[in-house]
């Protein structure tokens, strides 16, 4: 959309990051249909009901709008059983992709995720071979892909795949985010039970996300000057740890060569191409908030 202020759809408007997207943009000046699944008062609460696995609904929802923030997504492994997962997230995936297409919007920025990168590392709630996936190096960047270890991260690699190949077909730019571990304020207190053992978040290299950076990122991902289809890294700036990044990964991953720099407690998850291609700083710390 490269700056202009239009009319945005998002996509999973009720869930945790949508809820956000939706409120920053509005803040920002876009007009901002909001569309999720029918969850009881949702459609009264101002939040058009549409089931994106159905392509002629997802087309309605899309038309008369400018670009999309697509964030509807079943958003992580366990929830449902394996092929639920993978059919229901590509099914959404390609029809809002291709939708886009058919009517021609500006942009499109929707959520992949960080597991398409090898997430988790030394175990997952998907009990499957290769549900483990094998960490080369840190920090982790873009080039640390594709890995999928579950069924879920798969989903989101065939989209990146999908998303490539329409943007190609339409000229549209897409950004698709790899966001990590979306936290609220609120999720900041639990925080203090994961410092005794280094192991209980090594599944993502101790990495999460502000909800707000996450809603930041999406406007910026709409407002960049974006060719083809690009996929970034959305974390914060720190770990969930009050440890040092380095020490954390020499007692856990004490095979795996550090290939950049890391603040004392930096992440472990590089975002600096997110910074490069779409501006993004991340803003937010649960060290903010804990003392």
């Amino acid at each position: 959309m490269a700056n202009a202020l239009g009319r945005v759809c998002v996509t999973g408007a009720a869930g945790k990051a949508g809820t956000a997207a939706v409120l920053h943009l509005r803040e920002h000046g876009y007009d901002v249909v909001a569309t999720d699944v029918a969850q009881g008062d949702d459609t009264a609460a101002g939040i058009l009901a549409a089931d994106l696995t159905d392509y002629g609904q997802a087309t309605e929802v899309l038309r008369g709008t400018d670009a999309v923030v697509h964030l509807a997504n079943i958003p992580a492994p366990g929830r449902f059983t394996p092929a639920v997962t993978f059919a229901a997230n590509a099914t959404m995936n390609f029809n809002v992709f291709h939708a886009a297409a058919a009517l021609g919007l500006s942009a499109v920025v929707w959520a992949s995720s960080e597991t398409t990168l090898g997430l988790p590392f030394g175990h997952g709630p998907e009990q499957s071979p290769g549900a483990a996936g094998e960490l080369r190096y840190a920090p982790v960047d873009e080039d640390h892909f594709p890995f999928p270890a579950t069924t879920y991260a798969l989903s989101k690699v065939a989209s990146e795949t999908i998303a490539e190949h329409i943007s190609r077909w339409s000229g549209i730019g897409f950004v698709g985010l790899r966001i990590s571990n979306i936290m609220e304020t609120r999720d900041y207190e639990r925080f203090p039970s994961y410092w005794p053992d280094p192991h209980a978040r090594k599944w993502n290299l101790w990495g999460y996300v502000d909800v707000r950076d996450v809603a930041a990122a999406c406007r910026l991902g709409l407002e960049a000057d974006v060719t083809g289809s690009q996929n970034v890294i959305i974390a914060a700036a720190d770990t969930v740890m009050n440890r040092p990044s380095r020490d954390l990964l020499a007692e856990v991953f004490p095979d795996v060569p550090l290939t950049g720099e890391v603040a004392e407690f930096g992440s472990l998850l590089s975002t600096a191409r997110a910074s490069r291609l779409i501006g993004y700083q991340p803003r937010y710390s649960w060290r903010d908030h804990l003392r």
